[in-house]
C-alpha cells in the first residue's frame, strides 16, 4: 500500500482543464483504495466520500501572483497542522514548496519579451519566476510530470539540471465510456469545428483562414466555434455569414461535423483533440499542440509556417480517410501510470 498521498489545487472539481485532470487523478486514485486527502481553497460539485478535502482561507484573486504566493503559505500551515508525524507524499499541480511530486500543466513563464533585468525588477515576474523556480527545483522534489512532450522540452530549457531529474509525461485521459459512439462513415465535407474559449491563442484568426480558403472549392462549408460568446469576438469575425458562434456548452455535437480545426500557437496539452478522436472525428492541429504526442490516427499536423494552401490540402487528405474511432490514452491509464510507477518510486517524508 502506498503511503498517504496529499494533492494540492487551487479548485478542486471540474471546472477547468487542470482542475478536470486533478478530479480524474485523485478520484481514479481513491477507487483503488489508496488514502488520499486533497488541499484546496474551493470544492466543486460531489467528491467521493474517500477523499479527505482541507479547505485554506481562500486568498484574493487578484494579483494573481499574491494569491498563489498566500496560497501556498496556507497549504503549508495546513500540512504541518493537520498530518505532522504521518508519512506522506504530496503531489503539487500549483506553485507550492513541500511537495516530492509536481504536475506541470502549462508552459513556464514566458518572460522573454523584456531584458531579464527588466523583468528581474518586477515585482510580478520576480514572484512567478521564484515560485516557478521553487516547484521543479527544490531537493525534495522528486518527480517533474509534464502534461506533454513541449512542455518537458521548454521546461529543460529553461532549467537544464531538470534532464538529471526523474520526469514522466503525464498525458491527460479520456473517458471512452462516456464518449464513444458510432461513427459515420460517410462525412459531410462542410460543416467544420472550433473549441477554445481561449480563441486567440487556440488560433481562430487562422482557423477561418483555412475555412474561408477551403471555400473556394467549396463555398457551402462553415466553421462552428464553440467557447467564446460572439460579443466576445471582434466585429470583423461576427461579419462572416458562414462563421457561428456557440458559447460554451457541455456537449458539442460532434458527430454534425467533418472535422475539427485547431492551429493553436501555444497549447500544453489540448485535450479537444483525443475528445474529437473519440468521436471518430478527424483532427488538423498545428505543430505546438501537445497532443501530437499521443500519435492519433486521422491527425494531420502543420506547421504554423506553412502557407494557407498547404493546411487545405492536409484537411483534404483528413476528410477522405475512413471515419474511425482511436483511444491511446485513458484516465485510468494515468492513474496506472502513478500508482504504478511514480508513487512507488517517490520516498516518502515525515512531516
Amino acid at each position: 500500500m502506498l503511503p498517504h498521498l496529499i494533492h494540492i489545487v487551487k479548485r478542486f472539481g471540474q471546472v477547468g482543464g487542470m482542475e478536470n485532470y486533478v478530479w480524474h487523478l485523485v478520484h481514479g486514485i481513491a477507487a483503488r483504495g489508496h488514502s488520499i486527502s486533497v488541499i484546496c481553497e474551493e470544492v466543486y460539485g460531489l467528491i467521493g466520500s474517500n477523499i479527505d478535502i482541507y479547505k485554506v482561507t481562500k486568498a484574493p484573486e487578484k494579483p494573481r501572483w499574491k494569491s498563489m504566493l498566500a496560497f501556498r503559505a496556507r497549504v503549508d500551515s495546513c500540512i504541518r497542522e493537520k498530518f505532522t508525524g504521518r508519512s506522506v507524499i504530496i503531489h503539487s499541480h500549483e506553485r507550492s514548496l513541500y511537495h516530492q511530486v509536481t504536475t506541470f500543466h502549462g508552459p513556464p513563464i514566458d518572460e522573454g519579451r523584456m531584458p531579464n533585468w527588466i523583468a528581474g525588477v518586477i515585482p510580478r515576474i520576480r514572484a512567478w519566476r521564484l515560485m516557478e523556480s521553487d516547484e521543479v527545483l527544490r531537493p525534495q522534489v522528486q518527480w517533474v510530470l509534464p502534461v506533454s512532450g513541449l512542455i518537458k522540452t521548454a521546461l529543460i530549457e529553461r532549467y537544464p539540471s531538470l534532464a538529471m531529474r526523474q520526469m514522466q509525461l503525464g498525458w491527460p485521459g479520456v473517458d471512452p465510456s462516456h464518449y464513444i459512439e458510432s461513427p459515420s462513415q460517410t462525412i459531410n465535407n462542410d460543416r467544420f469545428l472550433f473549441v477554445g474559449k481561449e480563441w486567440k491563442r487556440k488560433g481562430l484568426a487562422r482557423a477561418v483562414d483555412i475555412v474561408a480558403a477551403y471555400r473556394e472549392h467549396v463555398p457551402s462549408a462553415t466553421l462552428d466555434v464553440f467557447g467564446p460568446r460572439a460579443e466576445e469576438i471582434p466585429k470583423l469575425f461576427r461579419r462572416i455569414a458562414w462563421l457561428r458562434f456557440n458559447g460554451w456548452n457541455d456537449r458539442i455535437p460532434w458527430g454534425e461535423y467533418c472535422a475539427l480545426i485547431h492551429p493553436a500557437e501555444k497549447e500544453p496539452f489540448g485535450m479537444v483533440v483525443p475528445e474529437a478522436r473519440v468521436h471518430g472525428i478527424p483532427v488538423l492541429i498545428s505543430e505546438k499542440v501537445g497532443a501530437s504526442d499521443l500519435g492519433l490516427s486521422c491527425v494531420k499536423k502543420v506547421s504554423l509556417t506553412q502557407p494557407l494552401s498547404t493546411w487545405v490540402e492536409m484537411l483534404n487528405e483528413l476528410l477522405s480517410m475512413k471515419r474511425t474511432t482511436d483511444v491511446r490514452w485513458t484516465w485510468d491509464d494515468l492513474v496506472s501510470m502513478h500508482c504504478e510507477i511514480v508513487y512507488p518510486h517517490t520516498k516518502a517524508s515525515i512531516v
